[in-house]
């Protein structure tokens, strides 16, 4: 039997407005945060506000809005469909089958490690919003790994994001997207993640030798080496 293959994303900036409203269930870790950036939002001057969530004028008010309503039963969408942004966009989680949902885990600076049909609220959140946060995220996620369950591992990740998993020993399998110069791709690179993750969702392959036949769209695979996270990187070049 082969075992379907798991995807790791990072979350978007960009979120769906409403929800069905609920209460939020939290572990531990989660309560931590949640109650950190609720404290933040009821306490912090105007300029502190602007630092943390790096918005101003409406934005900022939206932001900590949204933080505020924390505090009690808020509108929540399933992680696929509150999460916007350029990768889930590429990604279009809308028409794959439901079961494929639950292949996909977004590293949340609010909720740890989030699988895509779990509830998410609106929020604004950066890793340097709440002193101690990344570190606090370092400590708490290897329980989150832990429980994945078997499968290859895909880790389409930026650094930042990618950076919350040092010392984790799972291998995984990544994507260096680069352009025909041969030189990595960073303002693009969220889309072809997400057309990655979308064809080795939509085919169920999670073996590399499989996906460097697949086709991307405005792409062809380049190559594959090891990577440092014990399995393959594969070159995904943009075509010009």
């Amino acid at each position: 039997m082969t075992l379907a293959p798991l995807i790791l994303l990072a979350p978007s900036e960009d979120k769906a407005s409403g929800g069905v409203r609920g209460k939020l269930p939290e572990t531990s870790a989660q309560h931590w945060v949640r109650e950190r950036l609720l404290a933040l939002a009821r306490t912090g001057s105007p300029e502190a506000l602007k630092k943390a969530f790096d918005v101003k004028d409406l934005a900022l008010d939206k932001a900590r809005t949204e933080a505020l309503a924390l505090a009690r039963p808020v509108p929540l969408l399933p992680a696929l469909s509150r999460y916007t942004g350029v990768a889930f966009q590429a990604l279009d989680a809308a028409s794959l089958p439901p079961e494929a949902w639950r292949q996909v885990f977004i590293l949340s600076n609010l909720r740890g490690l989030v699988r895509g049909d779990e509830p998410v609220p609106p929020y604004k959140l950066k890793l340097a919003a709440i002193p101690g946060l990344k570190a606090h995220w370092r400590k708490a996620l290897p329980a989150q790994l832990e429980a994945l369950p078997e499968g290859s591992v895909w880790e389409l990740l930026p650094g930042d994001s990618a950076d919350l998993l040092k010392g984790w020993t799972r291998p995984r399998h990544t994507v260096e997207i680069l352009d025909a110069r041969g030189k990595a791709v960073s303002h693009f690179s969220k889309k072809y993640r997400g057309l990655v993750a979308r064809w080795i969702l939509a085919h169920q392959q999670g073996d590399p030798r499989k996906v460097l036949k697949g086709r991307i769209p405005g792409c062809q695979w380049a190559g594959v080496d090891e990577n440092d996270r014990g399995g393959l990187a594969l070159r995904l070049l943009v075509e010009p």
